[in-house]
């Protein structure tokens, strides 16, 4: 007789009814109740799942109940795995989207530590990425990046690579959209401990394009001149490669 993984799902609850009734039966029940936990948990996934995305050190994006907002596919189901070990899972209403080849992205660390980064769909507004450090196969951190201008690339002197990105695309206004946001472009370096924002380039650049530094934050109550953000525009060439 064959069993496919749901009569096997319920053939192991029946044992474990069984087993309960045994007085050495607790651990038994105990190991085989976990087990029926996480066969169940993979059939809810396999079953939803529209979309999977190979990541590299067998770990794998499963995405489910899609939709398609004027040609661009998005998911509000998300499932991060690491050997079918789920170690993530998203039914909120955030809209994780795979249309540009940049992402997702993985870094291993050590043997036991990644870090996985993932773009989110944030329309009208523009997209960021929700980033993921694991260790040990559990999400030790989360954090919330703007999307890259660019792949990495050596954006100072010294010998680690850096990503760059902004979080707004901005708005222009005044007379004839003469005025525009303060929206500086943020460096992040991937050191060896993980990516991090390099504070002091960041601040460096930010001060050479507009004469000041006024944070890491996209802020409209600082009026930039549209005619004075050529060294800006500059900069984005830089890290695009372009210039």
């Amino acid at each position: 007789m064959k069993f496919n993984e749901s009569s096997y799902l319920t053939f192991l609850i029946a044992f474990v009814l069984t087993a309960s009734s045994n007085c050495n039966g607790q651990k038994t029940v105990s190991a085989i109740a976990q087990y029926a936990d996480s066969l169940q948990t993979n059939l809810n996934i396999d079953n939803q799942v529209k979309k999977v995305i190979k990541l590299g050190n067998d770990f794998e994006i499963k995405v489910g109940k899609k939709e398609n907002f004027e040609g661009v596919e998005t998911y509000t189901l998300f499932f991060l795995t690491h050997k079918n070990k789920l170690l993530f899972l998203d039914t909120s209403l955030t809209e994780y989207e795979f249309e540009d080849k940049l992402y997702p992205i993985i870094r291993q660390l050590d043997k036991e530590t990644f870090e996985i980064l993932v773009e989110v769909n944030e329309r009208p507004n523009k997209n960021s990425l929700k980033y993921f450090k694991v260790y040990r196969d559990k999400i030790i951190s989360t954090e919330k990046l703007p999307t890259f201008i660019s792949k990495a690339s050596n954006l100072d002197k010294d010998d680690n690579l850096e990503f760059a990105g902004f979080w707004d695309w901005g708005e222009t206004w005044g007379d004839k959209g003469s005025l525009t946001a303060y929206n500086p472009i943020l460096y992040y370096e991937l050191r060896p401990n993980g990516i991090t924002l390099d504070s002091t380039l960041t601040v460096n650049k930010n001060k050479e394009i507009y004469g000041d530094f006024y944070g890491f934050k996209y802020n409209e109550k600082v009026e930039i001149k549209t005619n004075e953000t050529k060294k800006r525009e500059n900069e984005i060439d830089r890290i695009n490669g372009t210039k």
